[in-house]
């Protein structure tokens, strides 16, 4: 009867230890990841051709192109020129002064030339081709000198975003 008695007695305290082993052992721990994206941006624009016509002998000629941004919404941008002031050249390659017509750039809205970031056209992407518009007006001066035929100039916009 003892020996009975002692099985079912080391039997009770292995299971007593058993599960009380199990919950004083149990551990559990955590970490973290670190998740990173980007949207990358990008803006362009369009511009409508200048054309002066017919150029004045006696006084100046304005003619006027109108600036189209498209950027992606939120990203801020601003469009500047070279120079505040182009030349139109005769058959597009003049070095004669009497082939040569200077013309500058200026923002209709606050008559401020393009030439410096401060001036240029600023605004915020709206994701879409529609957004503001402004109009940027050449002002020839006059021909009175000029040699007689077709002059031209490409203009170069920079759009910073």
């Amino acid at each position: 009867m003892k020996v009975k008695n002692l099985k079912s007695s080391l039997l009770i305290c292995s299971a007593l230890l058993l599960s009380s082993t199990n919950n004083t052992f149990a551990a559990a721990a955590s970490g973290s990841i670190s998740a990173t994206a980007a949207v990358a941006g990008s803006c362009s624009f369009t511009a409508s051709a200048m054309e002066f016509g017919t150029l004045s002998r006696s006084g100046t000629t304005p003619a006027t192109s109108t600036i189209t941004p498209n950027c992606t919404a939120g990203l801020g941008y601003t469009i500047t020129s070279a120079a505040a002031t182009t030349t139109l050249l005769l058959n597009g390659t003049s070095d004669l002064e009497t082939g040569q017509i200077a013309f500058p750039l200026t923002r209709t809205d606050t008559s401020a030339t393009l030439a410096s970031s401060a001036n240029g056209i600023t605004g915020v992407g709206t994701g879409s081709a529609t957004e503001a518009s402004t109009t940027i007006t050449g002002t020839a001066a006059s021909a009175e000198t000029k040699l007689s035929g077709a002059y031209s100039a490409s203009v170069t916009l920079t759009i910073t975003y």
